[in-house]
């Protein structure tokens, strides 16, 4: 019976021992899954921050691209709403020139719950605010009192977590029609894809205003430049650089070379806005911006026009009017108003000369001369 007892006693903590095995490998497995994504949200319990995770992961999965890009635009309630600017940014996809295809790899993340609805009732990939709970909750705090700074840092968060899931990322501000695919203009070789406009206010001198879309590139150079562009927030408060993409590459040349981060410069006239008005943007430009404008609803009213005038101009280029000169009906409500485009403001002031040579400079950045210059060896 001893032999016996003895055997029974042993199963029993053969059996016990590979439970716990089995427990470990479970528990390891798990964890070893969503080693690439960090814990940002340290207040939540980390069952639910996996979960908040695993909701932006099968997002992004089932809007990327072959090569593991995404389209991204943020909206909030004012911007989500039946007649709203989102209406009129999924309409220009679907009226565009090889833009359709692209809805299915637009990815809308959702500020507030309000806009996570409507979203849902027009677009198949949305992200719920919970998802980035922290940042959300900032843009909560500030939602009396709009902020394009606090949205440039809501909108900064997101793009590193994406980044940091190995998703390359097409930011489209949602004020922005697409009439054109624009990725011919963007070359993965480069960190940074971006078109940088110099606007002057007439007393301060100038800005440099990014364009409305950029294109940014999943590794690590990204990342961590994307992590140094969040601690200007706490080193240089109140800079400009804390909330343009621009300004931050030309004020900070020093640590963009430090980081071998690389950009390249899309011309402005490709994608262009009511700041910069030319009479053939129907025909050259990938997509229009309505920057130089601050009220939404002017936004609204002037965008529908604008994306009126692109779908008849298609039909008359697709027609036997396609060398006819077509008139532009917009800006209406909104106005440059105090802002004037790079050209005018170097005709009005010797200082736009200076600010127009700084540009200039910007532009052909020691980044891209020395990118170029180990391309052609």
């Amino acid at each position: 019976m001893r032999p016996s007892g003895l055997r029974n006693s042993l199963n029993f903590r053969l059996t016990a021992f590979l439970i716990l095995l089995l427990c470990f490998l479970l528990y390891h497995f798990s964890g070893s899954a969503e080693k690439g994504v960090r814990n940002l949200i340290l207040f939540k319990p980390r069952s639910t921050h996996l979960s908040q995770n695993q909701e932006l992961i099968q997002v992004l999965r089932r809007a990327s691209m072959s090569d593991r890009t995404v389209i991204l635009t943020m909206v909030d309630e004012s911007s989500a709403s039946p007649g709203s600017i989102l209406d009129i940014l999924l309409e220009s996809f679907k009226s565009g020139e090889g833009t359709k295809r692209l809805l299915n790899h637009l990815v809308i993340v959702s500020i507030d719950p309000q806009a996570f609805e409507y979203c849902r009732s027009l677009h198949p990939h949305c992200i719920h605010p919970s998802t980035f709970p922290h940042s959300f909750a900032l843009k909560r705090q500030s939602s009396a009192s709009p902020d394009h700074n606090v949205f440039t840092w809501t909108r900064n968060d997101v793009l590193l977590q994406v980044i940091q899931l190995g998703y390359n990322i097409i930011f489209t501000d949602a004020d922005v029609l697409w009439l054109r695919s624009p990725l011919i203009n963007f070359n993965p070789v480069y960190e940074l894809t971006i078109s940088c406009n110099f606007l002057s206010d007439g007393q301060q001198g100038g800005y440099l205003h990014d364009g409305g879309i950029f294109f940014l590139k999943a590794n690590a150079i990204a990342f961590e430049f994307l992590k140094y562009w969040k601690l200007t927030k706490i080193v240089y408060p109140g800079s400009p650089a804390v909330e343009s993409f621009c300004t931050t590459i030309m004020e900070r040349q020093d640590i963009v070379d430090a980081y071998g981060f690389r950009v390249k410069h899309v011309n402005a006239t490709y994608f262009g806005g009511f700041c910069q008005i030319n009479k053939d943007i129907l025909k050259e430009a990938y997509a229009i911006h309505a920057n130089c404008c601050e009220d939404l609803t002017s936004k609204v009213h002037d965008l529908r026009i604008v994306l009126n005038d692109w779908i008849h101009f298609r039909k008359r280029v697709s027609g036997d009017n396609a060398s006819d000169k077509m008139a532009l009906r917009w800006p209406q409500k909104c106005s440059k108003g105090k802002y004037t485009s790079k050209e005018s403001h170097k005709r009005d002031s010797k200082r736009g000369e200076k600010k127009q040579k700084l540009l200039q400079d910007f532009r052909e950045s020691r980044v891209e001369q020395k990118l170029d210059a180990q391309m052609n060896k």
